[in-house]
């Protein structure tokens, strides 16, 4: 029979992809009543002294590690032949996920999580800590954060482990040294790694083919991925490029740390971003962390697919691919400038608003972000009286508001300090519609509306309320519906501890009285609530 209860922890359902084969269970604090992830190791006997003592340090190590990017680790546990580890939850969608419903994203996306998770590693890289183990499950998209899962700092000799057969794209996506050997894991190999994972997401197969392990395995050593803007089109040949620099086979060769495969990844998108060619990649240089004239040609030449000397000092036979010949290069480069050229003409006001509204129509965060950025914010500035200005600065209106909720979103879910009033009035105010109560809900939107509208930053908060305020008013509220709301409440917490399930009812109780402790309508339902806690309170103490 699976445990219910490890420790101070109640355990609740198996969390991951692939529940089935997961160590991970969603579990609640019972002192604190907070939300865990729990990564329960069960070994015979409970393991030696010397074990348990490593594990031990290995939590105090992991508790230390802190970055946004990085799913914390609270510490850890021992109870009979069991030893825990208790990370944050995070509530989101894996990258597998996503990849499973969408085979490739777009090179803009790919750097949206791949940059975060890059500064990650480098605060766990700087404190001795290599993850050994990035794979597209171990990624959460939470809101509009990438966070990395499942650090720990001895993932080969410790007893704790996983001991699951690896699959096929696992093995895809590792070091070649670490496939030869498991205890190679390194800063370089994480750098290998990431990229590979990016490779994934932007070309929809992993760096290295095979079917099975046995071929994985064989490949990994000597097979040399194409470059992924041969099979992702739109990917941009920075982006192309420094992607195959950190999946080289010899470690040295990759990026020299985490801060410079960051600083590589950011200074391509924004060259991306900003438009800029491949002739102007020639002649500026690729990246800051390459500083020497000669360098810069260098990668340029690499980049447009040329040879290291000049092409009418090369004298051999005419048996050059035609892809690799000078006529194909340089019509590709024309083409390559056309292309720019064209699409960094001026656009019309129609032209702008019409490629603006493909971009909202998609309905992503990624390109609700380049409508705002690309389109509709230049339109205004171009066209302040134009035809479509009052829409442009609707549509302003409504991607900040949604940008707000999503931001705000991710800082409950993580914990994380609310900055303003904005953030917490209308934290507060959603609280109360989330538990049902919705006449309180909406006199908290209505007070938002008075104090705040008079201030342009608060602008996305306020829309946001009077966004409610609107949902709330079709449901026809009315006075007396938090007396009714509450009173349903306390009726489904005494339903919940009639059938054991103590937790749930308490937090019920907990939240009467932390929403409605000075409503004076409701005191006597709040009352009960506390009378409840006591009462529970007094059963459990020794």
């Amino acid at each position: 029979m699976p445990r219910s209860r490890l420790g101070p922890l109640a355990l609740e359902s198996k969390l991951g992809d692939f529940p089935s084969q997961s160590l991970v269970y969603r579990a609640i604090h019972v002192g604190q009543k907070k939300s865990l992830a729990v990564k329960i190791f069960t070994v015979p006997f409970g393991g030696t002294p010397e074990s348990c003592q490593r594990l031990t340090h290995e939590w105090e190590q992991l508790q230390k590690l802190r970055h946004p990017a990085i799913a914390r680790c609270y510490g850890g546990g021992f109870e009979d032949n069991d030893a825990y580890l208790a990370y944050e939850l995070i509530d989101g969608e894996t990258l597998a996920s996503q990849l499973e419903r969408r085979p490739r994203l777009a090179w803009d996306a790919v750097l949206d999580f791949a940059i975060p998770i890059a500064e990650g590693l480098v605060v766990a890289h700087r404190r001795g800590i290599t993850h050994g183990a990035i794979v597209p499950d171990k990624i959460i998209i939470s809101g509009l954060a990438p966070v990395l899962l499942d650090f720990r700092t001895d993932r080969v000799h410790s007893v704790y482990r996983n001991a699951r057969q690896m699959t096929p794209q696992e093995i895809a996506l590792q070091p070649p040294e670490v496939v030869a050997d498991p205890a190679a894991i390194s800063p370089r190999g994480d750098i290998y790694s990431l990229a590979a994972v990016m490779y994934l997401a932007l070309t929809g197969r992993p760096p290295i083919s095979g079917d099975n392990v046995a071929e994985v395995t064989r490949n990994v050593s000597k097979e040399i991925p194409p470059k992924p803007a041969s099979i992702a089109l739109d990917c941009p040949v920075w982006v192309s490029s420094l992607i195959s620099q950190a999946l080289d086979k010899d470690p040295s060769s990759r990026y020299p740390d985490a801060q410079a495969f960051a600083l590589a990844l950011a200074e391509a998108r924004r060259r991306s971003a900003g438009l800029a060619g491949v002739a102007e990649h020639a002649s500026a240089g690729f990246s800051p962390l390459q500083v020497t004239r000669q360098i810069e040609k260098d990668e340029a030449r690499k980049l447009l697919g040329r040879d290291l000397v000049e092409l009418d000092e090369i004298d051999i036979p005419d048996g050059t691919p035609f892809h690799d010949k000078a006529w194909f290069l340089v019509g590709i480069l024309l083409i390559v400038i056309v292309g720019m050229t064209w699409l960094v003409w001026p656009l019309s006001e129609s032209q702008m608003r019409a490629r603006a509204e493909k971009l909202i129509a998609e309905d992503t965060r990624s390109s609700l972000q380049q409508a705002k950025t690309n389109y509709l914010q230049p339109m205004l500035r171009k066209f302040p009286d134009g035809e479509a200005a009052d829409w442009a600065s609707e549509q302003i209106d409504q991607i900040e508001m949604l940008e707000a909720e999503n931001a705000l979103e991710v800082k409950i879910k993580r914990n994380m300090p609310l900055k303003d009033e904005g953030e917490r009035l209308f934290a507060e105010a959603r609280r109360f519609e989330r538990f049902g109560d919705r006449a309180t809900a909406l006199d908290k939107y209505k007070s938002m509306e008075t104090l705040l509208a008079d201030d342009p930053k608060y602008k996305p908060f306020v829309n946001l309320a009077r966004r409610q305020i609107g949902k709330i008013r079709e449901q026809k509220t009315d006075a007396g519906e938090a007396s009714r709301m509450v009173q349903a409440k306390l009726e489904e917490a005494d339903e919940l501890l009639t059938k054991g399930n103590v937790v749930a009812a308490r937090d019920i109780w907990y939240s009467v009285v932390e929403l409605y402790g000075t409503n004076s309508d409701v005191a006597p339902l709040v009352k009960i609530a506390q009378q409840k806690l006591a009462g529970i309170s007094d059963t459990q103490s020794p």
